[in-house]
């Protein structure tokens, strides 16, 4: 039997802009429920979720990290996120297994770029959230401004404190719990007397509190009216059930790094944050079938995977959440997206990269199972009567690439294996070999992101790469419409080779891509070598005559031309669609087409102009802005693609890290003439070197 029922399990993610005290806050509540010895600190690298070497070295959490602590009964999972906007793939299946955001914003800058964003994908996802206002002793610091911040800039719920801070900055002595009306002074985990300086505050605080509570049932509402006030009981289960509506978020008020409001915090994300229980929908499709069902906590066997840790002596270590029935060691279940079996060998629970043995797990409880051979990170493990796949929620495309070479012959051979299993930890990079350039190209959300996973591939699998900028997609065309002949006759004694076609090709609308139309009559092409030319004509469109780059958004008409009985044949004909297609490219001025890109930059008010002028000179076209509230604006704009290889890194230097962007690809255009001089003759020089 599991030690914790569902009802009593909180699971937390721990949210917001990096730097604001994330992983911080989470060692002060592992150390305030007794987890741990000793406050862990994010500069002496010691923390319990930051074990990484990379972590350690940058001071920054680079990898979502599970621990757990108990309090007042309850088990809290804490997932560390990353704050990065650059690990933003490896958040989302992190809030996907969470029913509580616990959002974390600074005293002193308030909500910042990456903030807002998790904000939003914890409402998208239909987590509680709970808000902590942390580094609150730090010079500066204002808890009624970050209060504002949020009020103003996180729209559609209402900011209601439940704790206030004693003091401000260096001299913040501790916090007010407004529920028990209560203080908890410095790290002490016992509640105390209200300070006489602060019973004013206090009791306006309480009172806001009150009326946000009321107002959100009509039960509480009649309640409050007939009695003027709301008893530490019904205000508490208010709360509670606000807090799981989505109708009201909770403010803390928290100096981790002194342990400050710890125990007070503990005590509010118990009574407060939601169990698993009823909080979320689990939907599923019955494998093998179209059948859309949803999984309840006393259903059979199910678990999915939201992180996937791999090394390169133990194997994978797959983070999971129980979503129904027990968990228990050493079972046997299915993997639902892939149908092999797998063995739940060393259940465990997870304690930052500490794997404590757990015998059994309750529904909606998350942990740890080593040694899946076939499971990934998105995967749904089941009871093999009744597999049903639960979908993952989609990630972004990475926006950032790097083609990558082995820097030897015996780091090639290790390369491709390598790289697989730093894809199966982070599911946000990928690689791919280009079929256009033959190169081998990673992806990731940045620059950051990708020099990371290369530092893995040299620490954990001996791999060391050489990278640059991947070869840009460029696309020709034609400006004008030809008509050309292409004829192929050739007689070396016996019998010859013969094909004669008239070809009209034509310029064709950006993105409508390359059409054929037949339009012989009489026969004067065979229907037979018809298809043949098609193909010939197909062979020259895949490399251009300008730079190598493949011809788009054409249109080759086949309609005439000549045969002869005994020496026409596909080959024939086929090398006649190649002659008249090189002909008509050759006839038709050409055009190199580059990719444009639609970015979107989010960012403080006061940086869009710096934001704007650095777009103007990387050849953008600046669409327009929107505000977002809070002092944040969204700049939109096309860019081409060459120019925003080293852009993360440009942002970052403009805006101090306080702005993000995301990059789709918008269409092919023109290249300027100058550019294409440019680019054709890099071309070709490369060609000359391989040749």
């Amino acid at each position: 039997m599991a030690e914790f029922a569902s009802d009593n399990i909180r699971n937390l993610v721990v949210v917001g802009h990096r730097g604001c005290g994330k992983t911080t806050l989470v060692e002060a509540l592992l150390f305030a429920a007794g987890a741990t010895k000793r406050l862990g600190s994010v500069e002496e690298g010691n923390t319990v979720t930051d074990f990484e070497p990379e972590e350690k070295e940058r001071q920054m959490s680079i990898f979502p990290a599970l621990a757990h602590c108990k309090s007042g009964g309850a088990k809290l999972n804490l997932i560390d996120a990353p704050g990065y906007a650059e690990f933003i793939g490896q958040v989302i299946p992190c809030l996907w297994v969470a029913e509580t955001a616990l959002l974390t914003v600074d005293a002193v800058a308030g909500v910042e770029v990456q903030t807002r964003r998790m904000w939003m994908l914890a409402r998208e996802q239909g987590l509680a959230v709970v808000a902590v206002i942390s580094r609150l002793d730090r010079e500066r610091a204002n808890f009624a401004d970050a209060l504002a911040s949020l009020r103003e800039s996180l729209s559609g719920v209402e900011f209601v404190p439940v704790q206030i801070p004693l003091g401000e900055e260096a001299s913040m002595s501790g916090v007010v719990d407004l529920i028990a009306m209560q203080a908890y002074l410095g790290d002490s985990k016992t509640p105390a007397a209200i300070p006489a300086e602060a019973a004013e505050a206090a009791a306006s605080a309480r009172a806001a509190l009150v009326d946000a509570v009321a107002a959100t049932d009509d039960d509480l509402t009649m309640a409050f009216l007939e009695n003027d006030a709301l008893s530490e009981e019904e205000l508490l289960t208010g709360l509670r059930e606000a807090v799981r509506g989505g109708k009201l978020v909770p403010v803390l008020a928290s100096a981790a790094g002194k342990s400050v409001g710890a125990a007070a915090a503990l005590k509010a994300l118990t009574e407060l944050a939601p169990s698993p229980l009823g909080m979320k929908k689990w939907e599923g499709t019955v494998a093998k079938s179209e059948e859309t069902v949803e999984v309840q906590p006393e259903d059979a066997l199910s678990l999915v995977v939201f992180k996937t840790m791999s090394d390169p002596y133990v194997g994978r270590i797959s983070l999971l959440r129980v979503v129904s029935g027990e968990a228990q060691a050493d079972v046997t279940v299915t993997n639902a997206n892939t149908g092999q079996r797998e063995r739940l060998a060393g259940l465990s629970l997870m304690q930052g990269s500490e794997a404590l043995s757990a015998g059994t797990l309750a529904p909606g409880d998350l942990g740890c199972v080593s040694k899946l051979e076939a499971t990934l990170t998105g995967h749904t493990l089941c009871d093999p009567k009744r597999t049903v796949i639960l979908s993952a929620p989609p990630l972004p495309e990475g926006m950032h690439a790097v083609a990558l070479q082995a820097a030897s012959r015996a780091d090639q051979d290790k390369l491709s294996q390598a790289l697989a299993r730093i894809g199966e930890e982070d599911v946000s990079f990928r690689y791919e070999r280009d079929s256009e350039t033959g190169e081998l190209v990673a992806h990731g959300m940045g620059p950051l992101h990708v020099d990371l996973a290369i530092q893995r591939l040299k620490r954990k699998f001996d791999v060391a790469v050489e990278q640059k900028a991947p070869r840009i997609a460029y696309r020709e065309t034609i400006k004008r419409k030809v008509e050309v002949q292409g004829r192929h006759k050739k007689q070396t004694g016996g019998r010859g080779q013969f094909g004669d076609i008239w070809l009209r090709v034509e310029p064709l609308e950006r993105g409508a891509g390359y059409e054929f139309v037949d339009e012989v009559v009489g026969g004067s092409v065979p229907r037979n070598f018809i298809p043949a030319v098609e193909k010939g004509v197909a062979d020259v469109l895949a490399r251009g005559p300008l730079a190598g780059y493949p011809v788009v958004d054409v249109r080759a008409t086949l309609y005439d031309g000549s045969s002869h009985p005994v020496d026409s044949s596909e080959q024939a004909f086929r090398m006649a669609g190649q002659i008249g297609m090189r002909r008509a490219l050759e006839e038709g001025s050409l055009q190199l087409l580059e990719p444009i890109a639609l970015v979107e930059v989010t960012a403080p008010e006061n940086l869009t102009g710096d934001i704007i002028s650095d777009l103007n000179g990387k050849r953008g076209q600046i669409l327009g802005m929107d505000s977002l509230g809070g002092g944040l604006q969204v700049v939109r704009a096309r860019v081409p693609f060459a120019e925003l290889a080293a852009y993360a890194g440009d942002l970052r230097s403009i805006s101090q890290g306080r702005a993000s962007y995301t990059v789709e690809f918008s269409h092919y255009q023109e290249v300027p003439h100058d550019q294409e001089q440019r680019i054709v003759a890099e071309a070709k020089a490369a060609q000359e070197d391989k040749g």
